[in-house]
């Protein structure tokens, strides 16, 4: 029956797809060809169409007129992708692709989704959503990228390519306002290009950029002591610089830091009914927490944050040895340090009374040194590399347990060093027949990893009671279950580590039917890194570690350019093989997350893309992405199958992006553009049960932006934009939790709208 639903949708999809550039012929006649993308999403540069990959990919006007500076900016943009902030944050992400995901700040937990900036790893979800200040262009793999990317991309990659040195003198300025009191400025300069190769010393040019963010909070805290919600307070920097040593040799520096001190979006109740009955003297608090719909308002008695800290560097050293005996060669050398501390502050029961609140604080730092050797012959590409990847992380994350008032906090220290080291290789062949139209590439990754944990947690409502009961915390004990103390009379922490190791290889076939339409079929192979449940309520539970899941999808691909070069089509059907699913448990006894692999599940799909210029002033695009995904096997606590009562999360059925874009004839003081654009989400599952005060029901988005830009100003150009976002002002949470008495929802942005000038010179 599954089955059946993906042929149908993949022949209605292509059917229809196929026919709109049809009907667009006569509207067609004296259009101009759409401008090519180039990528490197196979760690070379190629056109987007010549890349035998589902990956859509985003660039400089796109990106500004999508207000895309993070990766949650090109979500509704882009098929088979969806970004959300967990609960509790506006920084930390959840990020799923084709249905894989992990939406989870928990830095013991990986990502299912690879995110990259300039080549270096985001390896966690937790501060993922922070300003890249100078994006250029974004691009978005979708399916298993086990070969070149490695590990922890079993759902795909997303790559955040900032802007280089340009070489010479020039720079840009921006100024926005907007309702709720934004307040955002943006700037770039670039230096020219200092020294030439003649006198030894080679070119040297650098970029600098920075921004600055303020706006007060969407939501009101009627509470005294309170502040206002999901308001921002950020800023962030990024300098470049580019030393052309010669014409064989070059070195890139590039520095980058964000900073945020904000509170988060709003948190408010659902499903109360269980916790007023079970304190009868709160219902009608927390009954004017959960009225009906998204409330303009709520009294919480904590001043709630959200604060994140991030910083990079990246060096990237490149040499070009051409005509050797193994063809034209490029060795490339690139280093990564990055460090993270975030620091989150929720009150869960979303009420004045204090009762559930929650904080958690991370220092995350990682480095990583990757070899590259890439060639390329008159009939083949390759790369092979090495990689080594070494981080360490500490979480402090005192919570309370429905305390009211009192200060006997439970205990939460955790921390671990994850090292891992791979080798990879990849080669794409052109055989010699066949009018050079069929192109074979092969890989494979070997990669170890290696993970030591500790965890000391304390559940004082059962360790005051009796020590030596299992759920009263997470430390060494003796024989007996009792605890044992250090010296200095503290609780010990456990500690505990394991291995794991994978291999991860793919396969395509590329077909260029004709110099503008290419088919592919592609196997490909990814995993996500086994580990230890960092937030363990036992002993036993935290020395029990899980495993790594694995993917293993099956595709196809059609990539065109039609009626030249005007109408640019791409599709892809998948199955996925999920083995080994990590899934969350909730252990009401102790109000933990328990991790295990699951079982087996599948995904299958199609993703539509439709890029069409009308005329020589209207652009239309069209993008679609169907999903179907279940269990095959999801063995419950009892031992027997429950599949048919789990469900993937994050993982809509339908999703559809369509924009309509109007550039009027040049005026004589500048150009005018209109773009209107509309995201439609089908509903999905926020946890793997059917929970219906947490499941996200469907919503749609419309995006305005209007902007007369090529203003001649001096020595430079004007832009004056207006825009505004979730015009119809759609209600909709992003994520919510179950806490078994109560549901928390946490609420998207309401309507927002604004004006900027920018001056680029």
């Amino acid at each position: 029956m599954q089955r059946q639903k993906l042929y149908q949708a993949i022949s209605v999809a292509i059917g229809g797809t196929l026919m709109a550039p049809l009907f667009a012929i006569p509207a067609l006649a004296q259009s101009s060809a759409l401008e090519e993308i180039v990528v490197t999403a196979q760690m070379r540069e190629q056109s987007l169409q010549d890349t035998p990959i589902s990956v859509t990919a985003l660039r400089g006007d796109a990106l500004l007129e999508l207000g895309a500076t993070d990766v949650s900016g090109v979500s509704d943009f882009t098929p088979g992708l969806l970004v959300t902030p967990t609960i509790g944050g506006s920084v930390n992400a959840g990020i799923a692709i084709r249905g894989a995901v992990n939406n989870s700040n928990n830095l013991s937990r990986d990502n299912a989704v690879g995110m990259y900036l300039n080549g270096v790893p985001i390896s966690k979800t937790s501060g993922a959503i922070f300003d890249a200040v100078d994006l250029e262009r974004v691009e978005v793999l979708r399916g298993p990228q086990g070969t070149l990317y490695g590990k922890n991309t079993i759902g795909g990659a997303i790559n955040l390519v900032t802007k280089k040195p340009a070489g010479e003198f020039g720079g840009k300025l921006s100024v926005g306002l907007g309702n709720a009191s934004l307040v955002e400025t943006r700037g770039s300069i670039d230096t020219p290009t200092f020294g030439s190769m003649d006198e030894g010393l080679g070119e040297f040019s650098a970029r600098a950029s920075g921004f600055y963010r303020e706006r007060d909070g969407f939501y009101k805290n009627t509470h005294p002591s309170g502040e206002d919600f999901d308001n921002r307070d950020q800023w962030g920097l990024r300098i470049d610089a580019d030393w052309r040593i010669s014409d064989q040799f070059n070195i890139q520096y590039g520095y980058d830091r964000f900073e945020a001190d904000q509170r988060p979006p709003m948190l408010a109740l659902t499903n109360s009914d269980t916790f007023a009955y079970v304190i009868p003297p709160l219902y009608p608090l927390v009954d004017a927490a959960t009225r009906k719909g998204r409330p303009s308002s709520i009294a919480n008695d904590n001043a709630i944050t959200s604060e994140v800290e991030v910083e990079g560097h990246t060096l990237t050293l490149s040499y070009d040895l051409p005509d050797t005996r193994l063809g034209d060669l490029t060795l490339k050398s690139i280093t990564g340090y990055r460090d993270l501390h975030t620091l989150s502050m929720s009150d869960f029961d979303g009420t004045a009374l204090d009762l559930f609140r929650f904080t958690i604080e991370n220092d995350f730092d990682q480095w990583t040194q990757e070899f590259q050797l890439l060639g390329s012959t008159e009939r083949t590409e390759y790369v092979l590399g090495l990689f080594y990847y070494e981080d360490e992380w500490y979480t402090d994350n005192p919570r309370w347990q429905f305390q009211f008032g009192g200060d006997s906090f439970n205990v939460s220290q955790r921390g671990a060093k994850d090292t891992s080291v791979a080798a990879f290789g990849q080669m794409s062949w052109t055989p010699n027949m066949l009018n050079d139209r069929m192109e074979i590439t092969v890989g494979a990754r070997w990669t170890e990893e290696k993970k030591d944990a500790y965890n000391l947690a304390v559940n004082r409502d059962v360790y005051n009671e009796n020590p030596a009961d299992a759920s009263g915390g997470v430390y060494v004990r003796n024989p007996g279950g009792s605890p044992i103390f250090d010296p200095r009379g503290n609780l010990i922490p456990i500690k505990t580590d394991d291995t794991w190791s994978e291999f991860t290889p793919m396969a395509t076939v590329a077909w260029r039917f004709t110099d503008d339409i290419n088919g592919y079929a592609k196997i490909a192979t990814g995993f996500k890194s086994g580990g230890f449940n960092g937030v363990a309520a036992t002993n036993a539970s935290f020395l029990t570690p899980f495993d790594p899941e694995t993917m293993t999808t099956y595709e196809i691909g059609l990539k065109s350019r039609l009626l030249d070069q005007r109408v640019q089509l791409n599709m892809s059907a998948f199955y996925n093989d999920y083995e080994d699913f990590q899934a969350n448990r909730f252990v009401e006894e102790v109000l933990g997350i328990a991790i295990v692999n699951a079982g087996t599940a599948n995904m299958q799909g199609v993703e539509i893309e439709l890029t069409a210029r009308a005329t020589p002033n209207l652009d239309l695009i069209l993008n679609y992405s169907y999903l179907d995904s279940s269990y095959d096997k999801f063995i419950g606590d009892d031992g027997t199958d429950v599949s048919s009562e789990r469900y993937l999360a994050y993982a809509p059925e339908n999703t559809v992006f369509a924009s309509l874009k109007y550039t009027f004839d040049p005026f004589s003081f500048g150009t005018l553009s209109m773009r209107a654009d509309y995201a439609w989400t089908d509903d999905y599952y926020v946890l793997i049960e059917d929970d219906p005060t947490t499941n996200v029901d469907s919503y749609g988005l419309l995006n305005a932006r209007i902007d007369l830009s090529a203003i001649p100003a001096g020595d430079g150009e004007l832009r004056i934009s207006a825009w505004g976002r979730n015009l119809t002002d759609e209600e909709y949470w992003t994520s919510a939790l179950n806490l078994t008495v109560f549901t928390v929802n946490q609420w998207a942005d309401p309507r927002s709208y604004g004006i900027e000038f920018a001056y680029q010179f």
